[in-house]
Protein backbone atom coordinates (compact mmCIF):
# COMPACT_ATOMS: atom_id res chain seq x y z
CA UNK A 1 0.00 0.00 0.00
CA UNK A 2 1.32 3.44 -0.94
CA UNK A 3 2.45 5.78 1.82
CA UNK A 4 0.90 9.26 1.82
CA UNK A 5 1.99 12.55 3.36
CA UNK A 6 -0.66 14.82 4.88
CA UNK A 7 0.35 18.50 4.89
CA UNK A 8 -1.36 21.06 7.13
CA UNK A 9 -0.37 24.71 6.63
CA UNK A 10 -1.65 26.33 9.82
CA UNK A 11 -1.48 29.83 11.23
CA UNK A 12 1.40 29.22 13.61
CA UNK A 13 3.09 26.15 12.08
CA UNK A 14 3.35 23.83 9.10
CA UNK A 15 2.80 20.18 10.00
CA UNK A 16 3.14 16.94 8.08
CA UNK A 17 2.39 13.30 8.85
CA UNK A 18 3.59 10.27 6.89
CA UNK A 19 1.03 7.47 7.18
CA UNK A 20 0.97 3.96 5.82
CA UNK A 21 -2.68 2.90 5.68
CA UNK A 22 -1.87 -0.65 4.62
CA UNK A 23 -4.20 -3.29 5.99
CA UNK A 24 -5.66 -2.88 9.43
CA UNK A 25 -4.67 0.03 11.65
CA UNK A 26 -2.90 2.92 9.86
CA UNK A 27 0.69 3.47 10.98
CA UNK A 28 2.20 6.88 11.64
CA UNK A 29 5.71 6.58 10.23
CA UNK A 30 6.88 10.15 10.61
CA UNK A 31 5.66 13.47 11.94
CA UNK A 32 7.15 16.93 11.96
CA UNK A 33 6.25 20.55 12.46
CA UNK A 34 8.02 23.87 11.99
CA UNK A 35 6.82 27.14 13.49
CA UNK A 36 5.69 29.98 11.24
CA UNK A 37 6.47 33.64 11.98
CA UNK A 38 3.43 35.78 12.91
CA UNK A 39 1.63 37.07 9.84
CA UNK A 40 2.87 34.44 7.41
CA UNK A 41 -0.57 32.80 7.34
CA UNK A 42 -3.73 34.65 8.38
CA UNK A 43 -7.14 33.04 8.56
CA UNK A 44 -5.91 29.96 6.70
CA UNK A 45 -4.56 32.00 3.76
CA UNK A 46 -0.90 32.38 2.87
CA UNK A 47 0.16 36.03 3.15
CA UNK A 48 3.95 35.77 2.92
CA UNK A 49 4.88 33.06 0.42
CA UNK A 50 8.61 33.27 1.11
CA UNK A 51 8.18 32.66 4.85
CA UNK A 52 5.89 29.69 4.27
CA UNK A 53 8.15 28.26 1.59
CA UNK A 54 11.12 28.55 3.97
CA UNK A 55 9.23 26.78 6.76
CA UNK A 56 8.19 23.99 4.40
CA UNK A 57 11.80 23.57 3.27
CA UNK A 58 12.94 23.18 6.89
CA UNK A 59 10.08 20.80 7.64
CA UNK A 60 10.91 18.50 4.75
CA UNK A 61 14.60 18.55 5.61
CA UNK A 62 14.33 17.98 9.37
CA UNK A 63 11.53 15.38 9.20
CA UNK A 64 12.99 13.70 6.09
CA UNK A 65 9.67 13.63 4.27
CA UNK A 66 8.98 12.25 0.78
CA UNK A 67 7.94 14.87 -1.77
CA UNK A 68 5.53 12.65 -3.67
CA UNK A 69 2.02 11.47 -2.74
CA UNK A 70 1.36 14.61 -0.69
CA UNK A 71 -2.22 15.56 0.21
CA UNK A 72 -2.58 19.25 0.97
CA UNK A 73 -5.29 20.51 3.33
CA UNK A 74 -7.05 23.86 3.08
CA UNK A 75 -9.46 25.75 5.34
CA UNK A 76 -10.34 29.42 5.02
CA UNK A 77 -13.17 31.79 4.19
CA UNK A 78 -12.60 31.25 0.45
CA UNK A 79 -13.91 27.68 0.76
CA UNK A 80 -17.68 27.37 0.76
CA UNK A 81 -19.67 24.23 1.63
CA UNK A 82 -23.43 24.18 1.11
CA UNK A 83 -26.07 21.48 1.30
CA UNK A 84 -28.29 21.79 -1.77
CA UNK A 85 -31.46 19.91 -2.70
CA UNK A 86 -31.80 19.39 -6.45
CA UNK A 87 -34.13 17.50 -8.79
CA UNK A 88 -32.85 13.94 -9.00
CA UNK A 89 -30.29 13.21 -11.71
CA UNK A 90 -27.51 10.71 -12.24
CA UNK A 91 -24.15 11.67 -10.74
CA UNK A 92 -22.45 12.03 -14.14
CA UNK A 93 -25.24 14.34 -15.29
CA UNK A 94 -24.94 16.36 -12.09
CA UNK A 95 -21.17 16.65 -12.54
CA UNK A 96 -21.71 18.15 -15.99
CA UNK A 97 -24.37 20.60 -14.84
CA UNK A 98 -22.99 21.42 -11.36
CA UNK A 99 -21.89 24.95 -12.27
CA UNK A 100 -25.40 25.82 -13.45
CA UNK A 101 -27.14 24.03 -10.59
CA UNK A 102 -24.99 25.53 -7.81
CA UNK A 103 -24.53 29.13 -8.93
CA UNK A 104 -27.36 30.56 -6.83
CA UNK A 105 -26.08 28.89 -3.66
CA UNK A 106 -22.38 29.79 -3.87
CA UNK A 107 -21.23 33.37 -3.04
CA UNK A 108 -18.27 33.05 -5.41
CA UNK A 109 -18.55 33.77 -9.14
CA UNK A 110 -18.83 30.31 -10.68
CA UNK A 111 -16.12 31.09 -13.23
CA UNK A 112 -13.73 31.83 -10.34
CA UNK A 113 -14.50 28.63 -8.39
CA UNK A 114 -13.38 25.03 -8.33
CA UNK A 115 -16.50 22.94 -7.74
CA UNK A 116 -17.10 19.44 -6.41
CA UNK A 117 -20.00 17.64 -4.77
CA UNK A 118 -20.79 14.74 -2.47
CA UNK A 119 -24.15 12.96 -2.84
CA UNK A 120 -25.91 12.70 0.52
CA UNK A 121 -29.32 11.13 0.09
CA UNK A 122 -32.30 10.73 -2.19
CA UNK A 123 -35.81 11.75 -1.15
CA UNK A 124 -39.21 12.51 -2.59
CA UNK A 125 -41.20 15.73 -2.19
CA UNK A 126 -44.83 15.65 -0.97
CA UNK A 127 -45.78 16.07 -4.64
CA UNK A 128 -43.88 12.94 -5.56
CA UNK A 129 -40.90 14.65 -7.24
CA UNK A 130 -37.64 12.68 -6.81
CA UNK A 131 -34.87 14.81 -5.31
CA UNK A 132 -31.18 14.47 -4.52
CA UNK A 133 -29.48 16.18 -1.60
CA UNK A 134 -25.82 16.97 -2.25
CA UNK A 135 -23.01 18.74 -0.44
CA UNK A 136 -21.54 21.30 -2.82
CA UNK A 137 -17.93 22.37 -2.23
CA UNK A 138 -16.56 25.52 -3.88
CA UNK A 139 -13.02 26.83 -3.53
CA UNK A 140 -11.75 30.05 -5.05
CA UNK A 141 -9.39 29.18 -7.90
CA UNK A 142 -6.86 31.90 -7.12
CA UNK A 143 -6.55 30.82 -3.48
CA UNK A 144 -5.95 27.20 -4.51
CA UNK A 145 -3.46 28.30 -7.17
CA UNK A 146 -1.52 30.38 -4.64
CA UNK A 147 -1.22 27.48 -2.18
CA UNK A 148 -0.13 25.05 -4.88
CA UNK A 149 2.47 27.49 -6.17
CA UNK A 150 4.07 27.72 -2.73
CA UNK A 151 4.33 23.98 -2.10
CA UNK A 152 5.34 23.14 -5.65
CA UNK A 153 8.04 25.80 -5.38
CA UNK A 154 10.15 23.50 -3.18
CA UNK A 155 9.53 20.40 -5.26
CA UNK A 156 6.54 19.01 -3.35
CA UNK A 157 4.16 17.19 -5.67
CA UNK A 158 0.60 17.25 -4.28
CA UNK A 159 -1.60 14.46 -5.57
CA UNK A 160 -4.72 16.01 -4.04
CA UNK A 161 -6.08 19.08 -2.28
CA UNK A 162 -8.61 18.26 0.44
CA UNK A 163 -10.61 20.17 3.02
CA UNK A 164 -9.22 19.94 6.53
CA UNK A 165 -12.79 19.28 7.70
CA UNK A 166 -12.98 16.16 5.55
CA UNK A 167 -9.64 15.01 6.98
CA UNK A 168 -10.95 15.40 10.53
CA UNK A 169 -14.04 13.36 9.77
CA UNK A 170 -12.02 10.70 7.95
CA UNK A 171 -9.64 10.17 10.83
CA UNK A 172 -12.36 10.21 13.46
CA UNK A 173 -15.11 8.18 11.85
CA UNK A 174 -13.73 6.49 8.75
CA UNK A 175 -16.54 4.54 7.14
CA UNK A 176 -17.73 2.87 10.31
CA UNK A 177 -20.83 4.85 11.18
CA UNK A 178 -24.27 3.53 10.36
CA UNK A 179 -26.24 5.95 8.18
CA UNK A 180 -28.93 6.21 10.85
CA UNK A 181 -26.51 7.35 13.55
CA UNK A 182 -27.41 10.67 15.18
CA UNK A 183 -25.45 13.72 14.02
CA UNK A 184 -22.23 14.55 15.79
CA UNK A 185 -20.04 17.65 15.75
CA UNK A 186 -16.32 18.13 15.28
CA UNK A 187 -14.85 21.44 16.45
CA UNK A 188 -11.30 22.20 15.33
CA UNK A 189 -10.02 25.26 17.20
CA UNK A 190 -6.89 26.45 15.48
CA UNK A 191 -4.84 29.57 16.09
CA UNK A 192 -6.44 31.64 13.32
CA UNK A 193 -9.83 30.04 12.72
CA UNK A 194 -12.30 27.52 14.12
CA UNK A 195 -14.06 24.89 12.02
CA UNK A 196 -17.53 23.71 13.02
CA UNK A 197 -18.35 20.44 11.28
CA UNK A 198 -21.58 18.44 11.62
CA UNK A 199 -21.32 14.78 10.65
CA UNK A 200 -23.91 12.07 10.13
CA UNK A 201 -23.15 8.57 8.96
CA UNK A 202 -19.49 9.43 8.54
CA UNK A 203 -20.32 12.18 6.02
CA UNK A 204 -20.00 15.94 6.45
CA UNK A 205 -23.46 17.54 6.44
CA UNK A 206 -22.48 21.07 7.48
CA UNK A 207 -19.32 23.15 7.66
CA UNK A 208 -18.83 26.67 8.93
CA UNK A 209 -15.52 28.44 9.38
CA UNK A 210 -15.46 30.93 12.27
CA UNK A 211 -12.85 33.67 12.48
CA UNK A 212 -12.66 33.53 16.29
CA UNK A 213 -9.89 31.16 17.40
CA UNK A 214 -6.87 30.64 19.63
CA UNK A 215 -5.08 33.88 18.76
CA UNK A 216 -8.07 35.87 20.00
CA UNK A 217 -7.52 34.53 23.52
CA UNK A 218 -3.91 35.74 23.47
CA UNK A 219 -4.99 39.08 22.00
CA UNK A 220 -7.49 39.53 24.84
CA UNK A 221 -4.62 39.36 27.34
CA UNK A 222 -2.37 41.61 25.27
CA UNK A 223 -5.07 44.25 24.95
CA UNK A 224 -6.60 43.86 28.41
CA UNK A 225 -3.46 43.45 30.52
CA UNK A 226 -0.63 44.90 28.44
CA UNK A 227 1.20 41.57 28.09
CA UNK A 228 3.53 40.84 25.22
CA UNK A 229 2.62 37.97 22.87
CA UNK A 230 4.88 35.39 24.56
CA UNK A 231 3.64 36.25 28.05
CA UNK A 232 0.02 36.11 26.88
CA UNK A 233 0.55 32.67 25.36
CA UNK A 234 2.11 31.33 28.55
CA UNK A 235 -0.56 32.88 30.76
CA UNK A 236 -3.53 31.53 28.84
CA UNK A 237 -2.09 28.01 28.90
CA UNK A 238 -1.61 28.24 32.66
CA UNK A 239 -4.77 30.06 33.74
CA UNK A 240 -7.43 28.85 31.30
CA UNK A 241 -11.13 29.69 31.48
CA UNK A 242 -13.75 29.12 34.15
CA UNK A 243 -15.45 25.74 33.82
CA UNK A 244 -18.82 27.39 34.41
CA UNK A 245 -20.31 30.59 35.73
CA UNK A 246 -18.92 34.11 35.51
CA UNK A 247 -15.50 34.58 37.11
CA UNK A 248 -14.59 37.81 38.91
CA UNK A 249 -11.38 39.62 39.69
CA UNK A 250 -9.41 42.62 38.54
CA UNK A 251 -5.83 41.60 39.26
CA UNK A 252 -3.33 38.98 38.12
CA UNK A 253 -4.59 35.52 37.22
CA UNK A 254 -8.15 36.39 38.25
CA UNK A 255 -8.32 39.20 35.71
CA UNK A 256 -6.72 36.99 33.07
CA UNK A 257 -9.34 34.29 33.68
CA UNK A 258 -12.13 36.87 33.34
CA UNK A 259 -10.78 38.04 29.97
CA UNK A 260 -10.21 34.51 28.71
CA UNK A 261 -13.67 33.38 29.80
CA UNK A 262 -15.31 36.30 27.99
CA UNK A 263 -13.46 35.30 24.86
CA UNK A 264 -14.47 31.67 25.38
CA UNK A 265 -18.12 32.67 25.63
CA UNK A 266 -17.87 34.65 22.39
CA UNK A 267 -16.47 31.56 20.63
CA UNK A 268 -19.06 29.29 22.24
CA UNK A 269 -21.82 31.61 21.01
CA UNK A 270 -20.48 31.27 17.46
CA UNK A 271 -20.40 27.49 17.79
CA UNK A 272 -23.90 27.45 19.27
CA UNK A 273 -25.19 29.59 16.41
CA UNK A 274 -23.71 27.20 13.87
CA UNK A 275 -25.19 24.15 15.58
CA UNK A 276 -28.59 25.83 15.95
CA UNK A 277 -28.59 26.76 12.26
CA UNK A 278 -27.89 23.17 11.27
CA UNK A 279 -30.58 21.83 13.58
CA UNK A 280 -33.12 24.32 12.19
CA UNK A 281 -32.59 22.82 8.74
CA UNK A 282 -32.32 19.17 9.78
CA UNK A 283 -34.83 16.57 10.90
CA UNK A 284 -32.43 14.04 12.41
CA UNK A 285 -32.49 15.11 16.07
CA UNK A 286 -29.97 16.90 18.25
CA UNK A 287 -26.19 16.62 18.32
CA UNK A 288 -25.20 13.41 20.08
CA UNK A 289 -21.59 14.26 20.87
CA UNK A 290 -19.01 16.95 20.14
CA UNK A 291 -15.33 16.22 19.46
CA UNK A 292 -12.65 18.88 19.79
CA UNK A 293 -9.19 19.17 18.29
CA UNK A 294 -6.64 21.83 17.39
CA UNK A 295 -4.13 23.97 19.23
CA UNK A 296 -6.88 26.14 20.71
CA UNK A 297 -8.44 23.09 22.35
CA UNK A 298 -5.41 22.94 24.67
CA UNK A 299 -6.75 25.94 26.60
CA UNK A 300 -7.56 24.61 30.10
CA UNK A 301 -11.29 24.01 30.73
CA UNK A 302 -12.45 25.38 27.36
CA UNK A 303 -13.86 22.01 26.26
CA UNK A 304 -15.59 21.59 29.63
CA UNK A 305 -17.19 25.02 29.39
CA UNK A 306 -18.26 24.33 25.80
CA UNK A 307 -19.96 21.07 26.81
CA UNK A 308 -21.70 22.59 29.82
CA UNK A 309 -22.88 25.62 27.84
CA UNK A 310 -24.33 23.54 25.01
CA UNK A 311 -25.37 20.61 27.20
CA UNK A 312 -23.54 18.21 24.89
CA UNK A 313 -20.96 15.58 25.75
CA UNK A 314 -17.55 16.81 24.61
CA UNK A 315 -14.50 14.62 24.03
CA UNK A 316 -11.06 15.29 22.56
CA UNK A 317 -9.91 13.50 19.43
CA UNK A 318 -7.14 11.30 20.81
CA UNK A 319 -5.10 9.87 17.98
CA UNK A 320 -2.69 8.01 20.25
CA UNK A 321 -5.24 6.17 22.38
CA UNK A 322 -6.77 2.80 21.59
CA UNK A 323 -6.42 1.28 18.13
CA UNK A 324 -7.01 4.39 16.01
CA UNK A 325 -3.36 4.78 14.98
CA UNK A 326 -0.25 2.63 15.29
CA UNK A 327 3.04 4.39 15.92
CA UNK A 328 6.07 3.39 13.89
CA UNK A 329 9.61 4.69 14.23
CA UNK A 330 8.50 8.30 14.22
CA UNK A 331 11.66 9.64 15.81
CA UNK A 332 9.77 11.49 18.56
CA UNK A 333 9.54 10.76 22.25
CA UNK A 334 6.26 9.81 23.91
CA UNK A 335 6.16 13.28 25.47
CA UNK A 336 6.65 14.97 22.09
CA UNK A 337 3.92 12.84 20.52
CA UNK A 338 1.54 13.59 23.38
CA UNK A 339 2.23 17.29 22.94
CA UNK A 340 1.36 17.00 19.25
CA UNK A 341 -1.84 14.99 19.82
CA UNK A 342 -4.32 17.92 19.48
CA UNK A 343 -2.91 18.85 16.06
CA UNK A 344 -2.31 15.33 14.70
CA UNK A 345 -5.83 14.68 13.37
CA UNK A 346 -5.64 17.03 10.38
CA UNK A 347 -2.33 15.88 8.84
CA UNK A 348 -3.08 12.22 9.63
CA UNK A 349 -6.58 12.52 8.14
CA UNK A 350 -5.14 14.15 5.03
CA UNK A 351 -2.67 11.30 4.65
CA UNK A 352 -5.60 8.86 4.76
CA UNK A 353 -7.16 10.51 1.70
CA UNK A 354 -8.58 7.90 -0.64
CA UNK A 355 -8.82 5.23 2.06
CA UNK A 356 -12.52 5.68 2.89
Amino acid sequence: MAVNVGLDIGTTAVRAAVVNAGKGTPTLQRYGEVALPPGAVIGGEIVDEDLVRGALTRLWKTAKLPKKRVVLGIANQRVIVRRVDLPYMAEDELAESLAFQAQEYIPIPIEDAILDFIPLEEFTTPDGEPMLSVLVVAAQKQMATDVLRVVQGIGIKPMAVDLQAFALVRVLFGGDLNLDTAPQAVINIGAGLTQVVIVKGGTVRFLRIVSLAGEDFSRALVDGMGMDAAQAEQTKRRVGVAIEGTPTGSEGDDKARVLLTRQADALIDEIRGSVDYYLSQATDGGIQRMYVAGNGARLPHLANRLGRSLNIEVAPIRMLDGDRLSIGKVGLSEAELAQAQPVLPVPVGLALWGET
